[in-house]
């Protein structure tokens, strides 16, 4: 068994996996990654036989063998180091990189007016259901999802209905995904918070930030981190929709925030994250 590796750990909060886990990293130097970012039990993805012995079995993980612990966001950190003892010098914030093939000129002319597009999983969490029956009334403005999942058999009813709802299956042609993202003028993040889940960084925001295709997401604790009132739209669950709507009505679409979004999406390129990764590794 090898012994006295570097070991980069990303397993979620509270999952009885770690317990064995534990006891063959034992011998290695163990650096743990994580964007969750809700730390005190109380909400967590891994629920299910969440027992005292796996409670302490992170607390003793996180405190005691862990040597640095990389947090995508500010939250995931503020809440490690509320509510367990770790000291600051042993945590940091590193974001997640964006593709490269993001940052590249996509070729096309010009962004398609009213154009917003989703991509990602086709799942009620990401509030699929509330875009379809909204664009179906929306007949002068178009709405592009791509992507696999459990709705995605209600999609295609949608794109055969209308017109202006066009569903793409999920695809590995990265230029073919990015040409679709750079021609739409807004990117849609209608994520709905569910009791074991919340929208942490949202990738899909920078690598269309990168683009020039401005973001729309429910304020959840990941998009929270990442835009700001010149970046893009941050709105309630509850009101995304009335921000759609609004802006539809205007119909003039924000080119210095389109600008804004590519400039400051660089700073989640590959190289300058990596360099973060980098000075705490070596």
């Amino acid at each position: 068994m090898s012994k006295h590796k570097r070991v980069v750990l990303g397993i979620a909060p509270f999952d009885k996996k770690l317990v064995l886990l534990t006891q063959v990293l034992k011998n290695h130097t163990i650096y743990y990654h994580t964007s969750w970012t809700c730390w005190d039990g109380s909400f967590h993805p891994k629920q299910d036989n969440n027992s005292p012995k796996v409670r302490r079995a992170w607390k003793n993980f996180l405190e005691n063998m862990v040597k640095h612990t990389f947090c995508v966001t500010i939250k995931s950190k503020s809440e490690i180091l509320k509510h367990y003892n770790v000291k600051k010098a042993n945590i940091h914030v590193v974001n997640h990189a964006a593709d490269p093939a993001f940052f590249q000129p996509a070729k096309i002319s010009e962004k398609k007016p009213l154009s917003f597009i989703y991509y990602g999983r086709l799942v009620p969490e990401k509030g699929i259901e509330e875009l379809l029956d909204f664009f179906a009334d929306q007949q002068n403005a178009i709405l592009t999802i791509i992507g696999n999942g459990k709705l995605i058999d209600t999609v295609k009813l949608f794109s055969d209905k209308f017109k202006n709802i066009t569903h793409l299956q999920a695809t590995e042609n990265k230029e073919e995904l990015i040409h679709k993202v750079a021609s739409h003028q807004y990117l849609v993040l209608n994520s709905k918070k569910s009791p074991k889940w919340e929208e942490l960084f949202g990738l899909t925001i920078i690598e269309s930030m990168a683009l020039g295709t401005i973001p729309i997401a429910t304020n959840h604790t990941g998009p929270k981190e990442i835009l700001t009132p010149d970046l893009g739209y941050l709105c309630e669950e509850h009101n995304l929709i009335d921000k759609i709507a609004e802006l539809i009505e205007i119909d003039a679409f924000d080119e210095n925030m389109s600008k804004n979004c590519k400039k400051i999406a660089t700073n989640y390129k590959v190289d300058n994250i990596s360099e973060k990764w980098n000075a705490i590794l070596y």
